[in-house]
């Protein structure tokens, strides 16, 4: 297999070492792979301000579907809670019931949130 001979204008013949903490070097590494570049291109365009653009990943339809409708129960839910009190006036306090769904709704919303930032990063 041979390889492409580059242009010798542009061809990479000095090192740049950098030193950097695992952390860092983790957080680079994911921001050079959303950007769809190699972690040389990355730090290269980063230094010279050129603009990065981040690929967007392709997100599950019935992942984003399931989100809409929490949001939209959370959001009836809401309603509800400013509509009685409005009507009483006063302070409302949720019922058990209305506190547990509440509840059940917004662990469903952080669920699907990790999912989709799980789905963002790979």
């Amino acid at each position: 297999m041979t390889k492409h001979k580059q242009n010798p204008a542009h061809k990479k013949e000095s090192r740049i070492y950098i030193r950097a903490t695992a952390k860092e070097k983790a957080q680079l590494q994911v921001k050079a792979k959303a950007s769809g570049m190699s972690l040389a291109d990355y730090l290269i365009n980063s230094g010279l301000n050129k603009k990065i653009a981040n690929v967007t990943p392709a997100i599950d339809k019935s992942l984003y579907l399931e989100l809409c409708r929490q949001g939209n129960n959370l959001n009836q839910l809401a309603r509800l809670h400013d509509a009685q009190i409005a009507a009483s006036n006063k302070s409302f306090q949720l019922h058990t019931d209305d506190r547990a769904m509440l509840e059940k709704i917004y662990n469903l919303l952080r669920q699907t949130l990790s999912q989709l930032q799980e789905k963002k990063v790979s």
